[in-house]
């Protein structure tokens, strides 16, 4: 009876190892290549991204503004795209668009929280300064 479990648990740990080595080969294939597709759809998104517009959307627009910025997806520049391959354009266009949107949303936060301190810190001194007098 011992000698049939362990038979049992070697032979699922041997179909577990048959299984689980060639996607640890393809995860060691791909990283060297995919950490290339994310570090330049950084440095993209970096560059491409107008972030005084998004600022200002904030600003003027306040709530608006900022759910425009996490509604609104730029779009992928496709010359950093052509002769590429699958995986490649799959991990930049995932990370370009994550960190575009997350330069958006931030710029549009930052305008909002300005425009709020604008829009209602003017006034609120002004009222303070006149019936300070």
């Amino acid at each position: 009876m011992k000698k049939n479990s362990t038979f049992h648990v070697l032979t699922f740990c041997m179909v577990f190892l048959v299984f689980s080595a060639p996607f640890v080969a393809l995860a060691q294939q791909f990283s060297g290549e995919a950490q290339a597709a994310i570090d330049r759809a950084k440095r993209d998104a970096e560059a491409l991204t107008n972030k005084r517009l998004w600022f200002f959307a904030g600003c003027f627009g306040t709530f608006f503004g900022y759910l425009a910025a996490n509604t609104y997806h730029s779009p992928v520049p496709t010359v950093a795209l052509l002769g590429k391959s699958p995986e490649y354009v799959a991990f930049y266009t995932d990370t370009y668009v994550t960190k575009t949107q997350q330069l958006q949303s931030d710029q549009a936060l930052n305008g909002c929280i300005i425009g709020a301190i604008v829009q209602f810190g003017i006034p609120l001194c002004a009222t303070a300064v006149r019936y300070a007098d």
